[in-house]
């Protein structure tokens, strides 16, 4: 069973981010610009994917890889959420987020968290910003003056960022204690359920993509 999950979370769910990013990358020139933009995040998440993978196959802590990607993630994120939201205040609050997130993630490892553990300060709070980010991206997708702006493929990202963002929030909070305290099966276990929420995603943004293949929207 453990042999199984080290598959499952080492190698099948990591490759599963192909999926949405082949997808992507054939249909690029027939799918809108929020989802090309998408592909920055899938594409990031790949590779310091594979980055983590191979430090754990050396048996060097991968974790300050985590402390980076989740500044990539956010910045990626809200890059992608200032392409899907139309113009308007919002765009003022992403690109503060973009500045200010980053700056808050260096201060944490440099002061209060090492690299070297989860950063269950900021990580949570990058889970609730985009949350809250994705929750207005369904609110307005009902009162939009632009309809170009109003996309099937844009609320399937939404759902698959609300899914994993809600599902995560708790673990990202205790990381290190269950890290330090729980069984070995307990942390499979959990991290089992993570990965299948991170895979609910990937396949919900492979749904985006072929959505969108024929009608471009702008």
């Amino acid at each position: 069973m453990k042999s199984l999950s080290s598959f499952y979370l080492g190698y099948f769910v990591p490759a599963s981010t192909l999926i949405p990013i082949v997808a992507g990358l054939l249909y690029y020139k027939k799918i809108n610009t929020p989802l090309r933009t998408l592909l920055v995040y899938l594409i990031a998440s790949f590779i310091i994917n594979v980055a983590g993978i191979i430090l754990a196959d050396h048996h060097i802590n991968n974790l300050p890889l985590l402390h980076f990607y989740t500044i990539i993630e956010i910045v990626a994120i809200m890059l992608y959420y200032l392409k899907a939201f139309g113009p308007g205040k919002i765009h003022k609050w992403i690109k503060g987020i973009m500045i200010l997130f980053p700056l808050l993630c260096i201060v944490n490892f440099c002061f209060f968290q090492s690299i070297y553990e989860f950063n269950t300060y900021t990580r949570p709070l990058e889970a609730l910003i985009i949350i809250l980010i994705t929750g207005c991206y369904f609110t307005i997708q009902h009162d939009l003056k632009n309809s170009a702006l109003i996309t099937r493929s844009g609320r399937l990202v939404a759902a698959g960022f609300m899914i994993y963002f809600c599902s995560s929030l708790f673990q990202f909070i205790f990381s290190n204690i269950v890290s330090q305290k729980a069984s070995g099966d307990i942390k499979l276990f959990i991290w089992d359920i993570h990965a299948t929420f991170v895979l609910i995603m990937y396949l919900l943004f492979f749904r985006a993509i072929i959505d969108e293949r024929n009608k471009r929207q702008y």
